[in-house]
């Protein structure tokens, strides 16, 4: 690390020109970074589930620092876990030194017109990134980039080749296994304006991605170089639009995967059209044993090597999002459909626009069956059992410039024992719950600069007949009220009342209140408050999140 960090001081020193020459010291480059840090006080709360916590006070920070100086750019970015809050991967406070600090993510890389070489870590994706997708998500604690070599290679326009190796992040070491891998895109339009009609547009690729980990067990024989590929095409014309993608992974047995010698293989469509005050969008797709990591005794999210889309609408009413989905890789079958309608003025509805939003998504498990201890049978269609099913609707309209309303209905099924992992596949602990959601959202214009938001929210719930209640919540409601004087300030304060828990002891209120103050690139927000324990989702990627008492503290800053 220090070898690097001066190798960067270095390249920066080199840079500077000399005062002989008469350059104005801003040519040496371009400083720039951002600042956030998270901070939580934690109080028990045993009516809630609010666990104690020795520490009282726990923070997540990141420190990023970027060097620029025409086609080179350098990088580095601290991280401080003191200890991880609750509800992020505590080996992010454990693992390594067992300090919490250090600079996990580094990087340098020139880019010509060409020519792009990055060495350190790296993020990069290929095609819809089912077989290859490295991001950061903070809120998740999910963080998997590769530290190592890519190289990319443009030779002609609309052609781009990348090509890279080297090892995942595992929280404050690096993974077990070798990722190597290789991605082509090439774009019909940009080779050639020839090649196709004005108002067509076509985008072919391919990618290959491989681990190499060492077999260290006796029991079985497990493959030590696991290939996966992908195809994909992407095509555009005048206002249609359809992806079609393709992967396929050989054997891979794994932690995630109970060991299953089976190929993995992933199906995705996504077909969408826009015209004048409408929308329209279907997706599919179809994932069977497609679990891919850096480390096959990974479990979890950690090491994750690909992406695969949840497919489903990611809510942000927050009663609904008790029940968010998370993709299953080892199998599932899934569709959803948008119609976007915006009815314009005049038509009998006023001077004002109204946007009405139809949206339904499934998720059906697959139909398999086991053949050996390590092997199945498995349908191209779906089984019966649902996994996931969501019918919504929002109605948005303005009433001139000072008020705008927003009705939102959501009937789901969500089955906990899958989703959240409680059981197995063959057994029924939890069972299937059925949610009925209804929100209503007020805007105001108060005064110059200065706006009321409301929002009145209310959730039925009712169980698989049979099921446990254990971890059931019942019926909800919730009112907040957001008050902004813009640009700086803004007050938040909301009540979540869960009055339908099956155990009247938890019948309890859930007040919160924050906040916060924005200029320019600062923005500090704080807040008190209870909060209700459930599951996060961004992506279909989810993390349990512990109920919770006490203050919290965020800062964000970039210059």
């Amino acid at each position: 690390m220090k070898v690097f960090i001066a190798g960067i001081v270095a390249l920066v020193v080199l840079s500077l020109p000399t005062f002989g020459q008469g350059i104005d010291i801003q040519d040496i480059g371009t400083i720039s970074g951002s600042l956030q840090s998270d901070i939580q006080t934690y109080t028990e709360d045993t009516i809630i589930g609010a666990p104690e916590v020795p520490e009282r006070l726990l923070s997540n920070t990141f420190f990023n620092l970027l060097f620029t100086r025409g086609k080179f750019t350098a990088g580095i970015r601290f991280e401080s876990y003191q200890n991880p809050l609750l509800g992020i991967d505590p080996r992010y406070g454990t693992s390594g030194s067992g300090t919490g600090l250090g600079i996990p993510y580094r990087f340098a890389s020139y880019t010509d017109d060409i020519f792009e070489v990055t060495a350190g870590n790296f993020y990069e994706q290929f095609g819809s990134g089912m077989i290859f997708r490295t991001y950061e998500e903070r809120n998740l604690g999910f963080d998997n980039s590769i530290d190592g070599l890519r190289m990319r290679f443009i030779p002609t326009p609309g052609l781009k080749i990348t090509g890279l190796i080297g090892r995942q992040r595992a929280f404050w070491e690096l993974s077990r296994g070798i990722m190597r891998g290789g991605d082509l895109s090439l774009d019909l339009n940009e080779i050639g304006d020839s090649l196709l009609p004005s108002n067509m547009h076509l985008t072919l690729g391919a990618s290959v991605m491989s681990r190499y980990q060492a077999d260290d067990q006796d029991l079985l024989k497990i493959p030590e170089n696991v290939l996966a590929w992908s195809t994909r095409a992407h095509f555009m014309y005048a206002d249609f639009s359809l992806e079609l993608e393709y992967a396929y992974k050989i054997n891979d047995p794994s932690a995630a995967n109970v060991l299953s010698f089976n190929p993995g293989d992933a199906l995705y469509l996504n077909a969408s059209y826009a015209a004048s005050g409408l929308g329209l969008n279907f997706a599919a797709k179809r994932i069977d044993n497609m679990d891919f990591r850096s480390d096959r005794t990974a479990t979890g999210f950690a090491q994750q090597v690909n992406y695969l889309p949840a497919l489903t609408k990611q809510h942000t009413w927050r009663l609904i999002t008790l029940y968010p989905y998370a993709t299953q890789p080892t199998g599932e079958f899934g569709m959803q459909g948008d119609i976007s309608i915006t009815i314009p003025k005049g038509y009998g509805l006023g001077n004002d626009e109204t946007m009405i939003t139809l949206n339904a998504s499934v998720i059906h498990a697959m139909d398999t069956t086991h053949t050996s201890p390590f092997t199945y049978d498995v349908a191209f269609w779906w089984a019966d059992r649902i996994y996931y099913r969501d019918m919504n609707v929002e109605i948005s309209r303005k009433f001139g410039k000072d008020f705008k309303a927003t009705l939102v209905y959501v009937n789901l099924d969500y089955d906990q024992d899958i989703i959240e992992r409680r059981a197995s596949p063959n057994e029924t602990l939890y069972g299937v719950i059925t949610s009925n959601f209804v929100c209503l959202e007020l805007w105001f214009k108060t005064a110059k600069n200065q706006s009321l938001r409301t929002e009145f929210q209310f959730m039925s719930v009712s169980h698989q007949p049979g099921a446990q209640l254990a971890l059931q919540n019942g019926n909800w409601v919730m009112a907040l009220a957001e008050y902004t004087i813009s640009p700086h300030w803004y007050f938040t304060v909301f009540d979540e009342y869960n009055y339908g828990n099956a155990d009247p002891t938890l019948q309890v209120h859930y007040p919160n209140a924050s906040l916060a103050y924005n200029a320019g690139a600062l923005r500090v927000q704080g807040g008190y408050g209870r909060v209700r324990g459930g599951i996060l989702c961004v992506g279909g990627i989810c993390r349990p999140v512990p109920a919770s008492n006490g203050m919290t503290l965020n800062v964000t800053y970039s210059f």
